[in-house]
């Protein structure tokens, strides 16, 4: 998984960003290890900007201000 996370946080979330996304609300799964493969594909990512919350509202009030 360590290798997902990688890839997600150097190759997914770059290509994203270079397509023009600036901001991305990740909303977390209830699951622990879900969320904590979550957490380390985020500390990968440099741009664009994203956030995780525990609920979509949270994270649709986030988005709406950035």
């Amino acid at each position: 998984m360590a290798d997902a996370a990688a890839w997600g946080g150097q190759v997914w979330f770059p290509a994203m960003a270079e397509g023009g996304l600036e901001y991305f609300a990740w909303v977390y799964s209830p699951n622990i290890y879900s969320r904590l493969s979550t957490d380390l594909m985020m500390s990968h990512a440099q741009r664009p900007l994203v956030l995780a919350f525990d609920d979509a509202d949270t994270a649709t009030a986030w988005l709406r201000q950035m």
